[in-house]
């Protein structure tokens, strides 16, 4: 399946290009998620191996630490997130839990969740707000934390199609306006959300054309507020203005329509680099943004 050249005939497909810097391979199994740091690097969630992989762009070494966990419960980490103070925070379903390490790999926390039918998928620190968001994938809502001591100060959201309900939210990112852009899987959108909790605008719909989705997996903001969203299943990136205005979609430098293989998480660092996860190459694309 791929996305129709145009919305009308002889309209051609508008795009945003980007150069293709180089791929970060590192023996990943199926990376999900990564984050762009305060620090300038990039953090990459190589959750079914139990690491991290740190990438740093300018000089491109790596290194990682390891998740430990105990040996009678396995961990699924699968989403990742670092705050303005380097700290890494990852989710662990398998555990009902938040991890906090830093970025030498020292475990700092363990934040247990209250309700033992609770499923992380990803994580959100805002230091500036105190705040921590959570998709609990399962029960189709986010969970407000205070970042501080990590007490529950809110629910957002419930099973639905309508503004401010989920049906599979996923993985998540905030802009410098402190909204949160969750995506929704089988809603097949991205919801923009104020700190109160309320809506403020739903970007795209079910389908295979410009400014819809089939399987949205990622989200990232860039400099300019302009929001890139990946779809899995149609092997595309998506840009769109905040909130809901569809730019184009993600093309090659010469304006070729870039296909990737299971593009899910994805991110945008200090210099206008976009770092995507391609699952199934088990690789990272770099690209810097042209337009």
């Amino acid at each position: 399946m791929v996305l129709l050249p145009a919305a009308a005939p002889g309209q051609p497909l508008p795009t945003v290009r980007a150069k293709h810097l180089y791929d970060i391979t590192a023996g990943f199994c199926h990376p999900v998620d990564l984050a762009a740091g305060a620090d300038g690097r990039i953090y990459i969630l190589d959750g079914t191996q139990n690491r991290v992989v740190i990438h740093a762009p300018e000089t491109r070494q790596q290194t990682a630490f390891s998740i430990d966990r105990p040996k009678t419960v396995p961990h699924h980490p699968l989403g990742i997130d670092v705050d303005s103070n380097n700290r890494v925070y990852i989710t662990d379903p398998g555990n009902k839990s938040i991890l906090v390490f830093s970025t030498a790999g020292k475990r700092l926390r363990s934040l247990a969740l209250t309700d033992p039918n609770n499923d992380p998928a990803d994580v959100v620190a805002d230091t500036e707000a105190n705040r921590c968001y959570v998709t609990d994938n399962d029960n189709h809502r986010v969970l407000v934390y205070r970042l501080s001591d990590f007490k529950r100060l809110d629910t957002w959201g419930e099973f639905g199609e309508k503004p401010g309900q989920f049906h599979y939210p996923f993985l998540a990112a905030r802009d410098k306006y402190a909204t949160l852009y969750v995506v929704d899987v089988l809603n097949t959108r991205v919801q923009a959300i104020n700190q109160e909790g309320r809506t403020m605008s739903v970007i795209g719909r079910w389908g295979v054309n410009r400014g819809q989705f089939y399987r949205p997996k990622g989200v990232a903001i860039d400099s300019r507020d302009r929001i890139f969203i990946t779809d899995s299943y149609l092997g595309v990136v998506q840009v769109f203005q905040r909130y809901r205005k569809f730019i184009g979609v993600l093309a090659d430098a010469r304006g070729n329509l870039l296909k990737l293989k299971t593009p899910t998480g994805i991110a945008v660092d200090s210099s206008n680099r976009l770092y995507i996860t391609e699952m199934l190459r088990n690789t990272v694309s770099v690209y810097r943004i042209m337009d």
